[in-house]
């Protein structure tokens, strides 16, 4: 391990986390981060979300994107989006169904709205090509938005603040704030648990 891996991530407080967040001024950007943070996803799984996969109940999106929310795993599932198995560098074998909660909807809502219409697949798209995005793009937006703030150095207790952040963060805060069960917390974040995952 080189000595960043071997330190914590920072411990970000609540108030600190949403004044980055003003911040960051790109609805796509801030998006990608607030999946992150009210997912768990890793930075894969979120490039390899599909329009189809993702359901949210809003007509003006439902006009526009006939194919959105049409995936059998979520088609009765309002506010909700489907996270496959079989993807390139998924690590997890679990599919899995995760609501999309009001504050993540709106963001979801309003990127959607100006995103480039040019038939492509995937929700998120990248910057320039308007292809899908792919794992140094959403951990460099990550960096733009956070650093230097909480970049590592070596006389910092904590590592830099990445795409993995958001994933770590999810995880403590059902696990030591909201004292969820460990399996609960499992399925969201794809390991393999005792849950049924059809």
């Amino acid at each position: 391990l080189s000595p960043e891996d071997a330190k914590e991530p920072p411990r970000v407080a609540v108030p600190d986390l949403r004044k980055k967040l003003q911040d960051v001024n790109h609805w796509r950007d801030r998006s990608i981060i607030v999946s992150q943070l009210k997912l768990g996803l890793r930075a894969s799984e979120l490039c390899n979300i599909k329009l189809p996969e993702l359901n949210i109940r809003h007509q003006a999106l439902q006009d526009h994107y006939d194919e959105m929310g049409t995936h059998r795993r979520v088609c009765d599932r309002p506010n909700s989006v489907y996270i496959p198995p079989d993807r390139d560098l998924n690590k997890s074998s679990v599919p899995r169904v995760l609501p999309l909660d009001d504050e993540l909807r709106l963001l979801l809502v309003e990127y959607l709205l100006v995103r480039p219409d040019n038939g492509k697949p995937w929700v998120f798209l990248s910057p320039t090509r308007h292809n899908q995005m792919n794992n140094s793009k959403v951990n460099e937006i990550w960096k733009d938005h956070f650093h230097p703030e909480y970049q590592f150095n070596e006389d910092d207790p904590y590592r830099s603040i990445t795409s993995h952040f958001g994933r770590h963060r999810f995880s403590t805060f059902f696990r030591n704030e909201r004292h969820w069960q460990e399996e609960k917390v499992q399925y969201m974040t794809g390991h393999k648990g005792s849950y049924d995952s059809d």
